[in-house]
């Protein structure tokens, strides 16, 4: 196959260039064993004169490099591009007129010049809009019969950024055209206004500044306005509670009936010698509020099941945390969370923990949907009940594969330990008159950070994806 890929610029043209090579080309009915790939330079979008300078020499090294002699269309015409923007000067309009204007002089060119098919590196940044350059993309390939190589390129935005910072590339800081330079502009005068006029946002909360510097100040906005519940505050629930209230998620909501007792020391967050009778609930609470004063923090010391489901307001959150044990208020929950997020327009997204009684070794513990879910006995009861409910939803699930260790022992369930114990219904205690098993910390706060860094990476992914295009 011979293909035409546009490039944007050199750090997005990085991401693609070294993935496309490594694969078989599949695309609408052609493969090729081999894939002979032009880099194409066409982007009169860029302004101005100096940027567009430096961008199209930061290509031409990048393509010095991995791919020689690119095609080259030098062409800065700040005039001519605002002709053909008109008045669609506003995204996502102006941003559809931009898309077009380099895509159909790839396509023509491509065709033109007995290329297979064609592509874009504008693919890669997770700031453009994939649907529209899809829909542009196939559509031109219609009207001049050839190939659109579609491929979501956003995983390796990252990775293409570091290759180019390697490279010493330049690094671009708006989308390109001049409207964009402008919104940027606007955007970073707000944020300063809002400092003076406001002191201190969420997003520049000194507690948090490490974060900030991984995730960005506007990621760490979206977590103050995130709401969390979490149900089970055992020996997963409450690490996980812990690790997201120490990375600014603003709004929590925590679940569990249970009060502290000795046996729950050896690896619940709450639970100390100066706890022990406590609710768990409303001191993870107060350890949670000494952390971060800031966030919004319910405690419901009850049972969750169906019936008292709705006091939970479950529709309210952005996301459900399910470290409970008992199986059927696991099932119970799972059902009512999936069901929130089919008739919310955001979405409620369920991460549910399994079984980590009887394990030793953190490694083991991996993330999966339910349904791929294997060497985990509670996973096995879990998708044995949702079956009987007839439920074929899915949802990501943390679990550990390790073979169970032999218990050296039992200890009363009276003893109360809401980490371990099986199900039996009961409303008021769903642990009454049950064996318990071991458990260690090493693996139940693995579990629990886990659990966080699914919320965390999830909240980052949606941020990148749902950005304007503005960057890329």
């Amino acid at each position: 196959m011979k293909l035409l890929f546009h490039c944007c610029c050199g750090p997005c043209a990085a991401a693609c260039v070294e993935s496309l090579r490594a694969e078989s080309i599949h695309a609408d009915g052609i493969h090729a064993e081999s894939m002979a790939l032009k880099l194409f330079w066409y982007n009169p979008n860029i302004h101005p004169c100096t940027e567009y300078q430096n961008r199209r020499d930061a290509f031409i090294r990048f393509a010095a490099a991995h791919c020689p002699e690119p095609e080259i269309i030098d062409k800065y015409g700040l005039r001519s591009f605002l002709q053909d923007i008109g008045r669609a000067t506003e995204a996502p309009e102006r941003c559809e007129v931009c898309y077009r204007l380099r895509l159909e002089q790839t396509a023509a060119h491509a065709a033109k010049n007995g290329f297979d098919a064609f592509s874009t590196s504008l693919l890669a940044s997770p700031y453009q809009r994939h649907d529209t350059i899809r829909r542009i993309g196939e559509e031109l390939a219609a009207g001049y019969g050839v190939v659109f190589l579609y491929r979501d390129f956003r995983p390796l935005f990252r990775q293409g950024q570091a290759q180019a910072r390697a490279l010493g590339l330049y690094m671009q800081k708006y989308c390109g055209c001049v409207f964009s330079e402008e919104e940027r502009y606007a955007q970073r005068q707000d944020v300063s206004l809002d400092k003076k006029q406001h002191g201190e946002s969420p997003a520049f909360n000194p507690l948090f500044q490490r974060l900030a510097l991984i995730t960005g100040a506007e990621v760490l906005e979206k977590l103050a306005r995130t709401k969390v519940l979490i149900f089970g505050l055992g020996g997963v629930g409450s690490w996980c509670a812990e690790a997201l209230v120490r990375s600014g998620i603003g709004k929590i909501g925590i679940v569990d009936f249970d009060t502290i007792c000795a046996s729950n020391v050896n690896r619940q967050v709450q639970a100390t010698s100066r706890t022990l009778g406590l609710s768990k609930a409303e001191t993870l609470k107060a350890r949670l509020l000494e952390i971060h004063p800031n966030c919004e923090v319910s405690a419901w010391g009850k049972v969750f099941s169906r019936e008292s489901a709705a006091d939970f307001s479950i529709e309210t959150a952005d996301y459900v945390i399910d470290a409970i044990d008992s199986l059927t208020h696991k099932l119970d929950l799972i059902e009512i969370s999936c069901a929130a997020s089919a008739s919310k327009d955001a979405g409620v997204t369920l991460f549910s923990s399994m079984g980590m009684a009887l394990k030793m070794d953190p490694t083991r513990v991996k993330t999966a949907g339910i349904w791929e879910t294997e060497g985990c006995p509670l996973a096995r009861l879990v998708r044995q009940g949702l079956r009987k409910r007839g439920f074929s939803g899915n949802f990501t699930a943390v679990y550990s594969d390790e073979d169970r260790i032999e218990c050296h022992g039992e200890i009363a369930a009276a003893d109360s330990d809401s980490d371990n114990a099986s199900d039996n219904g009961h409303e008021n205690n769903p642990y009454s008159n049950k064996v318990i098993n071991g458990s260690a910390v090493t693996v139940t706060a693995a579990a629990g950070m886990i659990l966080a860094s699914l919320v965390l990476r999830d909240i980052v992914k949606r941020h990148e994806t749902s950005l304007p295009a503005g960057k890329g």
